[in-house]
C-alpha cells in the first residue's frame, strides 16, 4: 500500500462521515507524521486512555474529528507499513444531549467566548462514561513474529499487547467503514437502508466492494499453520 492509497482512504472516510451526518472537522488530508509528545504518552505504561484521548484532541493530532468528538488517525511509514486508529470520546455515553452540549462549547470557542483550554476542561470535568473501546489496526511486516506478532492485526481496547490477526491487509477506508458500521449503527441503517432484496443497505455494498481492495497477506507473512488458529478472515 502506497502513501497515495492512504491519502485517498482519508478523503473517502471524510465523505462517508459526511454522508452519515457525523462529520465535524477535516483536519489533515495526509497521513500523519510522528508527534513526539503524543507518542511519549502512548508508550508510557502509566498513561490512561482518557489522557491519551485528550492529548490527541488538544494537539489536533488527528485527520478527522467526528461530531461526538471521537477521531481518526491514519499513518503511513513505508510501503505496506500502516497504522490506523479510532479514538472514541470517553466522556460521553452517546445520547444526543451530550453531543449537543459539546457542539455548543465548540461554537463558543469559535466565537472566542471560550478558550480551547476552557473547552478541554469542560469536557474532561465530565466523568468517563463511554463503553466504546479504542480500535486500532496495524500492518507491520518488519515486526512480524509467527504466532506472537501477526503482520496484519487489530488492537481492540487500550491494552497494547492484544493483537488479533487478520488474513487481509486493510485499506484505511475499509477500517473506517468497519468503525462506522460497528459504532454508528443508527445512521448506518437510517441513511443506508434501501429496497434491495439481497443486501438492503448501500453502505454494506460499499463495504463489500472495499473488502475486494484489501489484499491477502502473503504466505511468507501468514503461514498455513497460523491460519489453522483463529483470525479475522
Amino acid at each position: 500500500m502506497q502513501r497515495a492509497d492512504v491519502t485517498n482512504g482519508i478523503y473517502n472516510t471524510w465523505k462517508m462521515a459526511d454522508e452519515l451526518g457525523i462529520a465535524e472537522v477535516f483536519s489533515n488530508p495526509a497521513p500523519l507524521p510522528v508527534n513526539e509528545e503524543f507518542r511519549n504518552i502512548i508508550y508510557s505504561s502509566e498513561s490512561l486512555y482518557t489522557q491519551t484521548y485528550i492529548a490527541g484532541l488538544s494537539l489536533s493530532h488527528y485527520n478527522i474529528l467526528l461530531s461526538d468528538y471521537s477521531y481518526f488517525q491514519f499513518s503511513w511509514e513505508s510501503e505496506h507499513c500502516v497504522r490506523y486508529a479510532f479514538y472514541p470520546n470517553p466522556f460521553i455515553s452517546g445520547n444526543d444531549d451530550e453531543v449537543k452540549a459539546i457542539k455548543k462549547w465548540r461554537d463558543l470557542v469559535e466565537s472566542d467566548f471560550l478558550t480551547h483550554e476552557e473547552f478541554l476542561r469542560l469536557l474532561t470535568d465530565r466523568p468517563p462514561s463511554s463503553g466504546v473501546p479504542m480500535f486500532r489496526y496495524e500492518n507491520a511486516p518488519s515486526q512480524r513474529k509467527k504466532f506472537k506478532h501477526p503482520c496484519s492485526h487489530f488492537h481492540i481496547g487500550f491494552h497494547s499487547e492484544n493483537r488479533w490477526p487478520l488474513e487481509r491487509i486493510l485499506t484505511p477506508y475499509a477500517f473506517s467503514l468497519l468503525v462506522f458500521k460497528a459504532y454508528y449503527g443508527l445512521p448506518w441503517i437510517e441513511y443506508g437502508d434501501e429496497e434491495e432484496p439481497e443486501i438492503g443497505n448501500r453502505f454494506e455494498r460499499i463495504l463489500l466492494n472495499e473488502k475486494s481492495n484489501c489484499p491477502i497477506v502473503p504466505q511468507l507473512l501468514f503461514e498455513n499453520v497460523e491460519r489453522r488458529t483463529f483470525f479475522f478472515g
